[in-house]
């Protein structure tokens, strides 16, 4: 047997030797973010080799990308490990089907894989004036939850997706039948179909299981039903399973992730061993004091409190920085004029990174880098203005500006010698018309990121015309036309600036990052609704914050240019309340105004009156000693909206399940599973007294 050429336990610090040296399952390794999970379970993998635990062709570690996959093969490579099979969920799936299917194929060829499914929705999509990416993102989200069509509506009832759920279904059911009839999968399928093969597949099954004797996960956080299936498929009756994850950085639930495998893996394998990571390598002791007092809201118990094992630095970094800017434009100068000071203190641009919450945010620090002369690059794309739906408006508006002379046919209707219409007014009417572009946000995500884009262009040409009153309409086209032109900058030997959304900065890290645009309605979004839809916002901030070294700056507005140019009023977002010294902090105290209902004159529980109120204010005092048990604020149990829901659905029809309680206004799947059984013990105590 071959041996890794390396001790696999040296270099190691205690939790993660612990973590290395459960070289049998069940295992759950609990890694905040900088602890070093990958270096924990590539050692770990050594370990069970070296001690003779498994040989390396009976290991099989899975990932979700080919990048994670290829980083832990060249790591299990550079401790001399014999050749691992590191893949991700979809290609070790579709390899084993692949390999089975001339024995269970029954004589059909092997199924074409489509790449997208978008082309086989576009006529759905035209017929129903949707994008068909919405369309194929949410057959995505049904799958990854598997839910077939028939069961579609019930699953998505509450949903915020691209079109009604029964139409939904509809759209959904006419998709899976032209796939069949192309005799094709999607990516999707590979998962599904190589699920469904083991478990009616007993020799089939078998040899899987015996050549994958031992089952690495990582990023566990983020596996779905259709994976976790799948998984458990591959494992059998075994336990010899080791996952690895941070349930604090869940950001991808809209994909139908769920951390709850990660949270709930010592139900799941009783036997298991659990070990916590959080010695953090990455970033200051302050930055890291940062990122755990965002995480306040989460029940004490629960809490990962990261510790700096960073080298100093000297001089010492500044502490984090809270900034509220009186504009829009201030806060822009204002992070580039920190970015050239750090590049000027030699932070070289590749290890900056400014991060916003959707992309569309991106374009006003594209030219002001550009104006200073500093190198950027955009994450994920080639920038604003290479995005396909800035590219089409762009052809509108140049193809607009060539039929010379124009006026709006309101203004036509005033007279002959009526006025043209100002410059960006011409601009929205342009692209309203020609785009079909509506005044309020579409449903659907892509639908919702290509709105925001062309809202960003209006916006644009609104704050040229108010620096600049005599632009003419040519002159803003033309400056639009030119920096598209401009392209993306090359990247230097020191890199470039990056510019990208937090989603896309999980996994990265900088010396210096500034977190932008933190207020209301962008941080959180205002489409986060739910207590749930809230927390995953605080998840994404906390991505944000980890993602620095040495220096952290938060900021926000207090005005913003709205459409018409005119400055609409901004508050800094709820997440930030009482984070450290210049953090911001409520406008008023009190469990709901200081919190997720920040703002509201009146609770909701004050509104009610008779039994409604005393059961209410039941419920108050249940939440105020459940607050105090978990060492989190009141609100973060229930809003006072919450209670009062609930207080006059017990009144009218008492829930008795955990599901009625679905039902009530601010409860979801993980507030159900946290406080339903005491909750409805409270009502029927209640109810009995009544």
């Amino acid at each position: 047997m071959t041996s890794p050429s390396r001790d696999p336990l040296a270099g190691l610090n205690p939790a993660q030797r612990r973590a290395a040296e459960e070289v049998r399952g069940p295992v759950c390794i609990l890694a905040g973010a900088g602890t070093g999970k990958t270096r924990t379970i590539t050692h770990r993998i050594a370990q069970q080799i070296s001690s003779g635990v498994a040989r390396a062709d009976q290991v099989l570690a899975v990932t979700f990308t080919d990048k994670a996959a290829a980083e832990l093969r060249g790591r299990l490579h550079g401790l001399g490990v014999p050749p691992v099979r590191a893949a991700t969920f979809h290609a070790a799936a579709w390899a084993q089907l692949r390999h089975f299917w001339p024995r269970v194929g029954e004589g059909a060829p092997l199924p074409e894989v489509i790449s997208s499914k978008v082309r086989l929705l576009v006529p759905a999509a035209r017929r129903l004036r949707v994008e068909a990416r919405d369309l194929a993102a949410e057959i995505e989200w049904a799958k990854a939850r598997l839910v077939a069509p028939q069961a579609y509506p019930e699953a998505a009832a509450d949903r915020d997706g691209p079109l009604p759920p029964e139409r939904m279904a509809e759209v959904y059911a006419d998709y899976e039948a032209r796939k069949a009839d192309a005799g094709a999968i999607d990516f999707d399928d590979m998962l599904l179909r190589t699920a469904d093969l083991l478990a009616r597949d007993a020799e089939t099954a078998a040899t899987v299981r015996a050549r994958y004797r031992y089952l690495t996960v990582d990023e566990y956080q983020d596996v779905n039903p259709a994976q976790h299936a799948l998984l458990r498929a591959w494992l059998g009756d075994s336990d010899e399973l080791c996952v690895v994850g941070d349930d604090d950085q869940t950001i991808y639930s809209f994909t139908g992730a769920s951390s709850d495998y990660l949270i709930g893996f010592p139900r799941e394998f009783p036997a298991a061993t659990r070990v916590t990571l959080t010695e953090n390598y990455r970033s200051t002791p302050e930055i890291l004091e940062l990122a755990n007092r965002v995480l306040w809201t989460k029940p004490a118990g629960t809490r990962k409190h990261l510790t700096s094992a960073a080298p100093l630095c000297s001089p010492p970094p500044p502490a984090p920085r809270f900034v509220g800017h009186a504009d829009a434009d201030a806060e822009v100068d204002a992070v580039v004029a920190g970015c050239r000071a750090l590049v000027a203190a030699g932070t070289p641009p590749g290890e900056i990174a400014v991060l916003y919450r959707v992309n569309a945010q991106s374009e006003r620090f594209e030219l002001a880098l550009r104006d200073a002369g500093l190198p950027y690059s955009v994450r994920g794309d080639e920038g604003f203005f290479a995005r396909a739906e800035v590219r089409q408006a762009l052809r509108l508006l140049a193809a607009d500006r060539e039929r010379g002379p124009y006026a709006d046919p309101a203004d036509l209707l005033a007279g002959a010698d009526a006025p043209p219409p100002p410059p960006d007014r011409r601009v929205e009417r342009v692209l309203r018309d020609g785009l079909r572009h509506p005044r309020s946000e579409p449903e659907g995500g892509v639908a919702r990121e290509r709105w925001r884009n062309i809202e960003e262009l209006i916006t644009a040409a609104a704050r040229q015309l108010q620096a600049s009153p005599a632009t003419t309409f040519d002159e803003i086209v033309e400056d639009f036309l030119a920096r598209a032109a401009q392209g993306a900058d090359a990247p230097g030997p020191q890199g470039t600036i990056t510019l990208t959304t937090y989603h896309r900065a999980k996994g990265l890290e900088f010396d210096a990052v500034f977190l932008v645009a933190c207020e209301e309605g962008l941080l959180p979004l205002s489409h986060a609704k739910t207590d749930e839809e809230v927390e995953e916002e605080r998840r994404l901030l906390y991505v944000g914050v980890t993602r620095a070294r040495r220096h952290l700056t938060l900021s926000w507005a207090r005005e913003r240019p709205s459409r018409s140019g005119r400055p609409q009023k901004r508050r800094p977002s709820r997440l930030l309340y009482n984070l450290g010294e210049g953090a911001p902090k409520p406008a008023e105290k009190g469990s709901d105004k200081a919190g997720v209902g920040a703002g509201a004159r009146t609770s909701a529980v004050d509104e009610l009156d008779g039994e409604a109120m005393a059961l209410a204010h039941e419920l108050r005092r249940w939440r105020a000693a459940r607050a105090r048990s978990d060492e989190v604020p009141a609100f973060v149990v229930f809003s006072d909206r919450t209670l009062a829901a609930l207080a006059l659905l017990a009144i009218d029809d008492p829930p008795t399940t955990l599901d009625d309680l679905l039902a009530v206004h601010g409860f979801g799947a993980t507030k159900v599973k946290r406080y339903g059984d005491e909750l409805l013990a409270v009502l029927g105590a209640q109810g009995a007294r009544r």
